[in-house]
């Protein structure tokens, strides 16, 4: 006999039934108390809005045993199963169902859910409702699901650059987007040469990350938003947390020659820049004009001007990472009404940069200095203020006696009106405007504020409503905003 492999075989047999042994006492020690409870993180999960077939941001809960005994969840389940809009994953496994989960004494697991919202085709906003069903020991619990969703258009590449890795949408012929349904634009969309995109009041505009919407040569932009119903362009993602987020997504691009830009009543934020703009598309028009109308919240600059010609009024600029507005390379810029109000501060970045520069030159690759003159830079009865003691950069060759920009009637956070008080015309300096609410980027006027009455009549001739649609008949204050009772309007 040879007892080597006896005692092998035994030593094997031995660790078999101790396993059996184990696994057997490891079932006895689960909890079979019809009264035993669960705990959960949250009773309910929410959802802010996510578009038709994008899955959005995981959601996660974790359950608990407060017990001093393991626990089994023979039951793990959907209650809308296979037709629910939500996805779960608990421990490691996914699916609509998922049987005998156990967890340890004292313990805990997590639970990750995702949605995505399928309103076929419906305009409105939907709530979107399911629940977690826990089962143990024949006692059932639930944690709730509920998710808004909406139907969207949705833009996305039909070309490809081989050369530059480029995926981009081309729109190709006169179109108008209505406020029916939000678009969402993946990626780049450009705008072909001579085409218009006029898009209608209430229209909600969100663009991806880095995506961008560019107009080129000849195509034309006209923004026909409403008092009541501006047009909105956001980022895609809508959770709370995202909604003060600057850098969501690229920019606006009025590139060179294109022309007669229309935009009234928008509200363009938490993007990379709101609009840049490049030489001017016509020579007896404004390129841009811009009214009524609030850009907040950039990671760079709100609007940056590179030798163009633009026309703002009831214009708002706010919490920008760099400069509300730079102008480079000359230009023709008529401004009135502005409210700047820049207090950018982002995860501990503070702004270091002048709110409005001036600039009138470019240095090209052999060296040579190319000035192009800043034909007007005129900004009437306006705030511009902000964060630092200096708002105002003069990049000015060969110096600033070529500046040619005036602020008339006028509140400006500067110094440079004591050598340069030609510039500055019956403007009050440095101080503060007592904005409603800097936090909340509320740059409405608080009844203490200097720029109460101390507009100009003959500016406002043309502009006789605020941006709220006030009246500047009986008095004429500084910025976009005219003071009223706030108090009496919440009451």
């Amino acid at each position: 006999m040879n007892f080597k492999r006896l005692a092998f075989w035994g030593v094997v047999i031995t660790g078999f039934f101790f396993v059996l042994q184990m696994q057997s006492c490891r079932q006895d020690d689960i909890d079979t108390s019809p009264s035993l409870k669960l705990e959960f993180s949250a009773d309910s999960l929410l959802f802010d809005t996510v578009f038709t077939t994008v899955g959005s941001s995981t959601r996660f809960f974790k359950v608990y045993n407060r017990h001093n005994s393991r626990i089994k969840i023979s039951n793990l389940e959907l209650a809308g199963g296979s037709q629910s809009y939500f996805r779960i994953n608990a421990d490691g496994r996914s699916g609509t169902r998922i049987r005998d989960l156990e967890i340890g004494p004292r313990d805990s697991l997590f639970v990750f859910v995702e949605v995505t919202v399928d309103p076929a085709g419906q305009d409105l906003p939907l709530i979107i409702t399911d629940s977690i069903v826990f089962e143990v020991n024949n006692n059932i619990q639930d944690v709730k699901l509920v998710a808004w969703g909406q139907d969207a258009h949705f833009i996305r590449p039909n070309f490809y650059d081989s050369i530059n890795d480029i995926d981009y949408y081309v729109m190709a012929e006169n179109t108008v987007w209505s406020g029916l349904k939000p678009y969402v634009i993946y990626g780049i969309m450009f705008v072909a040469p001579d085409v218009t995109l006029t898009i209608e009041e209430g229209t909600n505009v969100h663009l991806h990350h880095r995506s961008a919407i560019i107009f080129t040569s000849g195509a034309s932009f006209r923004v026909n938003g409403s008092m009541e119903h501006p047009v909105t362009f956001q980022g895609d993602r809508l959770e709370p947390a995202y909604s003060n987020i600057p850098g969501q997504w690229g920019y606006i691009w009025l590139s060179a020659t294109s022309k007669d830009h229309d935009i009234n009543h928008a509200v363009i934020k938490n993007g990379t820049y709101g609009i840049i703009m490049d030489s001017i598309g016509s020579f007896t028009e404004p390129t841009l004009r811009i009214r009524n109308t609030i850009i907040s919240g950039m990671d760079q600059s709100g609007l940056e001007l590179r030798g163009a010609w633009v026309e703002a009024s009831n214009l708002v600029i706010t919490d920008c990472g760099v400069n509300a507005i730079k102008i480079q390379y000359g230009g023709n810029y008529d401004f009135r009404h502005l409210t700047v109000g820049n207090y950018y501060s982002w995860q501990g970045a503070i702004r270091q940069t002048p709110s409005i520069v001036f600039n009138n030159y470019f240095v090209d690759t052999t060296g040579t200095v190319n000035v192009r003159n800043i034909e007007k830079a005129y900004f009437g009865n306006s705030i511009i203020y902000g964060s630092l003691q200096e708002e105002i950069l003069l990049d000015i060759y060969p110096d600033n006696s070529h500046a040619n920009f005036m602020f008339d009637h006028s509140l400006v956070r500067t110094s440079h009106h004591q050598q340069l008080g030609s510039f500055f015309e019956n403007s009050l300096f440095n101080q503060q405007p007592r904005f409603v609410s800097l936090s909340n980027n509320d740059l409405r006027l608080q009844e203490q504020s200097p720029a109460i009455g101390a507009g100009n009549p003959s500016i406002a001739v043309d502009i006789p409503f605020d941006i709220l649609g006030n009246s500047r008949a009986e008095r004429v204050d500084m910025g976009a905003y005219q003071y009223y009772d706030i108090e009496e309007e919440e009451k």
